[in-house]
């Protein structure tokens, strides 16, 4: 039995805790609040229970000090006289629980471990689920089952490797494995080398022969036009001019609108939509003739309007633009790339230089280039001139588009550029006079015999390769052999053993949910039932529950909406507790139980049953702690419980400055309500035990009606108003005569907080008068006796 915890150092709050003084007993309850660390007492256990120590350095206590963290944990010997350690120092657990012990925790990780994680089961839960029911039934069996299922499993994974390491080329792996071994595999060698060579030189003709087909033809060359029609094109804009006589309208028009406008705002949009109505000699608005005069005036507004300019700045500018960037020599820069691609196709082509007609085509081809070449270099120095003379010439029409300007001469590019054209329709005579002879040349080179005697070598030479590659490999196969047969018994044990071990788990696994059924209808979830099912996971046998409610089956994934919170609680700990059950006897009584807030989320019906479970189990196993931070229910327990059994221990978790700390709790004091302690404040300092009254009276003299005449305020539905209309109905309605109706409004007035007579009247006199209303609450304050109530 756990007798004590000496020793907490710097594990979460706990910065330096000495409990020795708190004696822990058979039934140990541990409140604490929220923060003091009552969780870190239950990590200290569960890492006692597993053995693992990261999450006990996990919560080393902040700030770090740079001290060591240390646990030590006293419990009595097998004969109960002595005390021995289990101590954790230096990350780790040096003495563990003494050997006479064993101990099982529930906690929030079993629950979400075991059972839910978060509302759902998942595969890791069903795993944590099936080995804690199993526990060691049936273990060696299952390990059995795991190991071949993992034997299995490499054994396969080893196949596939041999398959992809040593047969990832061979298309029938089962043929290739059957084939017979070669009786000389030295004389099979020579005939496939034999092959090899037959095949690489027919090879290396259908190569060449193929290489020969793809040679390239010459290319026809082609003047490009672009320069000269871009020439001709700038030059017809520079020559084109437009006469203008709109400004002299312009002028006119506005000095008539001057004249004859009030406002001139959308006069001009006026007269040309007037201008767009005239039809005829008479006038459209008024019906009056036209006067010379007149007419003359609108002739003027014609011109005004008319949109010739602008038509014509569009078509300079459009032109120029379209055109300028063409105003350069990369047209024959080209040309002179191609005649350097035309001389490396001809070199490409040395067995034509035996050919009679060759050799002269392809000097005259070459005189050709030279003779082009020289004239494209004459053309580039004239085209950059040509440029530069434009380049003037555009700024200057761009920037008065009406004028006319000469054109750039071109009449030495025209002459050099028809001698070039000549010149290359004289070279295209020739290359066409060569692609003849080397279409001829190639036509030669026909492969259709060769494909066969090709296709023919190799089939046979896969064949002898084939023979050479199963002699080779023999290990290899008699490797997958081997494998293959250990995988095929495997797979015809496997299913065997776990039909055995399904059969011999199937008793214990009912008896275990009998048992879990029991504590959740125990609990309150009386209209659910869970049976045991198989899981088809991993490599061992994996069992987790389907639900029936109230006679109908529940899918796994409408749980978390079937399940309460409060149930999915009430199963956790109900799992739990059929484990506590299933162990023997022997077992059961060496087994310190951990509970740490075994009823979070329960409503008081489950609290209590709960609180009623754990003192029946507290007489079978070695000791019950329970863990818990809500007031209340340790409150229940103990005033259920608490004065019955004297084995029960109150150990409070306070917290100062330094930190949290363990103390013996006083059970008398721990069940007293709010209003009974505020009662005996008030008592100790009328007698003065204290000289702080932290207790409001006036507060009090309200508690005090309310719980005195309770039933008669229900029956009298008299209102939760103020104090003093409360004092008022319960006179009026007959239930305190009306002199204690006149002593409450006394009392009333003079322990009110603001009155300055009580706030700041002498101690003594305070002490007098809580005395005297403790008197009359005591002894006067009672009910009419006349009337019903």
């Amino acid at each position: 039995m756990l007798k004590r915890i000496s020793t907490i150092k710097n594990i979460g709050t706990y910065k330096d805790c000495n409990g020795r003084q708190s004696q822990f007993e058979k039934l140990t309850l541990v409140y604490g609040r929220n923060t003091y660390g009552k969780s870190t007492l239950g990590d200290i256990f569960s890492s006692l229970k597993s053995g693992e120590s990261a999450s006990l350095i996990a919560r080393k206590s902040i700030p770090d000090d740079g001290l060591a963290q240390k646990v030590e944990l006293n419990f009595l010997d097998a004969d109960g006289k002595k005390e021995v350690k289990a101590i954790f120092n230096n990350d780790d657990w040096k003495n563990k629980l003494p050997g006479h012990l064993r101990l099982a925790v529930y906690d929030d990780a079993f629950y979400h471990q075991n059972v839910f994680l978060g509302r759902t089961l998942t595969r890791d839960t069903k795993e944590s689920f099936s080995d804690f029911i199993l526990g060691s039934q049936g273990v060696v069996k299952a390990e059995n089952i795991a190991a071949k299922n993992k034997e299995l499993k490499d054994k396969r994974s080893e196949l596939k490797k041999l398959n992809q390491s040593e047969f990832s080329k061979v298309d029938d792996l089962k043929s290739f494995i059957a084939e017979p071994l070669v009786a000389d595999i030295d004389t099979t060698k020579e005939e496939l080398d034999k092959k090899r060579e037959e095949y690489a030189l027919l090879n290396s003709q259908k190569k060449a022969s193929k290489a020969i087909r793809e040679r390239k033809n010459l290319f026809p060359l082609k003047l490009a036009t672009e320069f000269s029609e871009a020439v001709v094109a700038i030059n017809t804009v520079l020559k084109t001019g437009l006469e203008n006589p709109h400004e002299a309208a312009k002028a006119e028009l506005n000095r008539h609108i001057e004249k004859h406008f009030i406002k001139p705002e959308g006069a001009e949009q006026w007269i040309k939509q007037g201008l767009s109505l005239l039809d005829g000699d008479n006038c459209h608005f008024c019906g009056q003739i036209i006067t010379p005069q007149a007419n003359e005036l609108l002739d003027l507004y014609r011109q005004c309007f008319d949109d010739q300019f602008a038509r014509h700045e569009s078509f300079v500018k459009t032109t120029i633009k379209r055109h300028q960037n063409l105003l350069s020599a990369h047209w024959l820069e080209k040309l002179d790339s191609s005649i350097d691609s035309a001389s490396l196709i001809i070199d490409n082509y040395p067995e034509l230089s035996n050919d009679h007609e060759i050799p002269d085509t392809v000097n005259n081809i070459k005189i050709s280039h030279e003779a082009i070449q020289r004239k494209i270099e004459q053309i580039i120095l004239i085209v950059n001139q040509i440029t530069e003379a434009f380049a003037t010439k555009i700024d200057a029409k761009l920037a008065d588009p009406k004028s006319e300007f000469e054109v750039v001469v071109t009449a030495e590019f025209d002459q050099q550029l028809h001698d070039l054209s000549n010149n290359i329709n004289d070279l295209n005579a020739f290359y066409l006079t060569f692609n003849k002879r080397a279409n001829e040349f190639k036509a030669k080179f026909e492969v259709d015999q060769i494909e066969k005697d090709l296709e023919r070598l190799a089939q046979q030479g896969k064949d002898v390769a084939l023979k050479v590659e199963r002699y080779e490999k023999n290990n290899a196969c008699k490797e997958h052999i081997a494998l293959s047969k250990s995988i095929c018994a495997l797979e015809d044990d496997i299913p065997k053993l776990k039909e055995s071990l399904r059969n011999e788990q199937s008793t214990f696994l009912e008896l275990y949910f009998t048992k879990i059924n029991k504590h959740f209808n125990d609990l309150g979830s009386r209209d659910f039932k869970l049976k045991y099912k198989a899981e088809p996971l991993g490599n061992k046998p994996i069992y987790s529950f389907k639900v029936k409610f109230k006679g109908t089956d529940i899918a796994e994934a409408d749980l978390d909406k079937i399940f309460s919170e409060s149930d999915r609680r009430s199963l956790g700990l109900s799992i739990f507790l059929a484990s506590i059950d299933s162990l023997e006897e022997e077992a059961l009584a060496k087994t310190i139980v951990v509970f740490d807030d075994p009823v979070t989320s329960f409503d008081e019906n489950r609290v209590g049953q709960t609180h009623s479970k754990l003192v029946k189990l507290a007489d079978k196993c070695q000791q019950i702690i329970m863990l818990s931070h809500f007031k209340d229910g340790v409150a229940n327990f103990l005033k259920v419980h608490g004065f019955s059994k004297n084995d029960i221990a109150l150990i409070e978790i306070k917290k100062n400055a330094q930190g949290s700390y363990l103390e013996v709790g006083n059970k008398d004091a721990f069940v007293k309500s709010a209003h009974h302690l505020n009662t005996e404040e008030l008592i100790d300092f009328v007698e003065r035990n204290t000289d702080k009254l932290s207790c409001k009276p006036r507060v009090y003299l309200e508690e005090v009606l309310s719980l005195r005449f309770s039933k008669q305020i229900q029956i009298k539905q008299i209102t939760n108003e103020s104090l003093s209309k409360r004092i008022d109905a319960l006179s009026e309605k007959k239930i305190v005569s009306k002199g204690i109706a006149e002593q409450l409004h006394g009392w009333r007035e003079e322990l009110n907080p603001e009155h300055h007579v009580w706030v700041d009247d002498d101690i003594e006199n305070q002490r007098t008068t809580i005395a005297s209303f403790l008197e009359f609450v005591f002894y006067d304050l009672v009910a009419e006796p006349v009337g019903e109530v």
